[in-house]
């Protein structure tokens, strides 16, 4: 398998830009037509419904999976990173979790499970999980029947 990196969907960031631009334009229409005569600074209020758009933005770039060399490696965090690396080899289960709105929109979370790992590993609003997960399945296989794992016949 070619190296992959993976990143949340950027289609619910764009939803929420798209849901505060409503309510900005909302307002705008509403302080035109009811509050002429009040301060101009009241116009800056609706800008804090960019807020929660902006750091869904931000932190969806904070979350990576990189699919390389037989080896599957989670990186999050922006000022301390955390650096999780998995042998393909490992990989026993992977899990896609789809709700109705997450079908509609083509999204889904995704979760690992690895041999001999307590927790697992996930990433949420993933595009085309179901594909992706078949992808991982088939490179575990793959990588669990490379000629580096398979025991040496030589050797009694």
């Amino acid at each position: 398998m070619e190296d992959v990196t993976i990143h949340p969907s950027m289609k619910t960031v764009w939803l929420a830009y798209l849901v505060a631009l409503f309510l900005i334009g909302v307002s705008i229409w509403a302080f035109t037509s009811y509050a002429q005569d009040q301060s101009p600074y009241l116009l800056l209020l609706p800008l804090i419904v960019l807020f929660p758009p902006i750091r869904m933005h931000i932190s969806r770039r904070l979350v990576s999976m990189r699919i390389h060399d037989h080896h599957l490696t989670m990186e999050s965090g922006f000022f301390s990173r955390t650096r999780r690396t998995v042998d393909m080899a490992k990989i026993q289960d992977v899990t896609v979790r789809q709700s109705f709105g997450q079908r509609l929109m083509g999204i889904g979370d995704l979760t690992l499970e690895s041999a001999g790992e307590s927790s697992g590993m996930g990433m949420r609003n993933v595009d085309s999980p179901r594909k992706l997960a078949d992808s991982i399945v088939a490179g575990s296989k793959r990588a669990a029947v490379t000629p580096n794992n398979l025991p040496d016949p030589k050797v009694p």
